[in-house]
């Protein structure tokens, strides 16, 4: 089979995967009201590791789209809120994966946080209530956790590098994370002989 029909296929199954994540997120119960999982970022930060930026962009995009319009909130307020808050996170996301101190932990939580701030802005703007700057402490702590979460699972997808068993993409966090394990592993095994 063609490699570009391939890649294609891939990433339509991510985009569906991440479509479905995203509608299944919106029927769990949360204690703080507009406060989710966000476990559909992890799609588009393997998406942002493993594919080129606009692939994720596109992906990102259309999983917005897709989840308002079945839904039935597309262009109505929670629609910007979830734009908004989606482009930031991917933007921050996108920057901060290229720098080499973070892992998709690190990158997760700094995306989780951006989408609560760009969604609290958005609503802000949109509703003209600047009291709700009030609950961003909890939401931010709460989106943080959620995106170490995130992180983690996404961390645990990329070492494994599932998609490349399919498809070319990039392996380089693989490489990275993979080669800095097998050298804690020699210094601890030098240290346990002495």
């Amino acid at each position: 089979m063609n490699q570009n029909l391939k890649r294609l296929i891939i990433i339509a199954m991510l985009l569906s995967i991440a479509i479905v994540i995203n509608y299944v997120e919106s029927f769990i119960p949360v204690v703080v009201p507009g406060v989710r999982l966000g476990l559909a970022n992890v799609i588009i930060l393997i998406m942002i590791y493993e594919f080129t930026f606009y692939e994720a962009l596109i992906v990102d995009l259309l999983r917005i789209f897709v989840v308002s319009l079945i839904r039935g909130t597309l262009f109505q307020p929670i629609f910007f809120m979830a734009l908004v808050g989606g482009m930031a996170s991917y933007l921050i996301m996108l920057l901060f994966s290229k720098l080499k101190p973070f892992s998709s932990v690190g990158v997760s939580a700094l995306g989780a946080v951006s989408h609560t701030f760009g969604q609290i802005i958005t609503l802000i703007v949109l509703t003209s209530t600047p009291e709700v700057i009030n609950f961003v402490p909890i939401i931010g702590l709460l989106s943080l956790l959620t995106g170490i979460l995130s992180g983690f699972i996404c961390h645990t997808y990329l070492v494994r590098s599932i998609t490349s068993n399919y498809v070319y993409v990039s392996t380089k966090y693989k490489e990275r994370y993979v080669e800095k394990t097998k050298i804690e592993n020699v210094i601890n095994d030098k240290n346990i002989e002495k």
